[in-house]
């Protein structure tokens, strides 16, 4: 199995590929990013930026093009399986369908970032990332996304029409009180101060 055959296998067409993931045979870091910038040169992969590339297929306009949020996803959000980070801010709110305005930025939090908050371009798609509160699991994601609504969002603004989504949202996510007083501490005092004066924490049954 050549280098090309093995990345097809594991990431398929039109899929992000993290060059610092990328492992074949026991061969070293140098090789491998040689080979990568052959199968460029190639045509068979294609330089998406630094350290992100992708196999293109072929369309009536040329080869495909691929679609930033998913760099974004697998770079910020979910890697090979393991969760790293959560949208936030209207990204998240939108998300949930709380509001329909489509924001211009995509804002998320997660552990690949390590200043305290950063602008950055995925293609031609603008990311605010932030570094996360602490460090975000799959088992904590889905909390720690609600402690971060809660810490957006201004408590007279939660009418019953929001406080029936976000209580879906808690009953969906299976997000129990015990969760809650576990991370509560990470966050700004608002983000348990709009949980109470909006009354969502009554929606909290466990």
């Amino acid at each position: 199995m050549t280098l090309f055959e093995s990345i097809l296998q594991q990431y398929g067409t039109n899929e992000p590929i993290l060059s610092s993931e990328v492992a074949f045979q026991g061969y070293s870091r140098p090789w491998i990013y040689k080979q990568l910038n052959r199968l460029c040169e190639d045509g068979k992969l294609v330089r998406y930026e630094k350290g992100v590339y992708y196999i293109p297929t072929q369309t009536p306009f040329g080869k495909s093009l691929l679609n930033p949020r998913k760099v974004i996803e697998r770079k910020y959000i979910s890697q090979r399986g393991d969760v790293v980070g959560y949208y936030s801010g209207m990204t998240f709110q939108n998300q949930l369908r709380l509001t329909t305005q489509m924001p211009n930025i995509i804002e998320l939090y997660t552990n690949n970032e390590m200043t305290r908050v950063r602008d950055v371009f995925v293609g031609t798609q603008k990311v605010l990332l932030r570094r996360a509160r602490i460090k975000i699991t799959a088992e904590n994601a889905d909390v720690l996304s609600f402690l971060e609504l809660m810490n957006d969002l201004a408590s007279d603004v939660i009418d019953d029409e929001k406080k029936a989504i976000i209580t879906r949202f808690i009953s969906d996510r299976k997000i129990t009180r015990k969760d809650i007083s576990t991370y509560a501490p990470v966050f700004p005092d608002k983000a348990m101060r709009t949980l109470i004066e909006s009354e969502v924490i009554y929606s909290v049954t466990q």
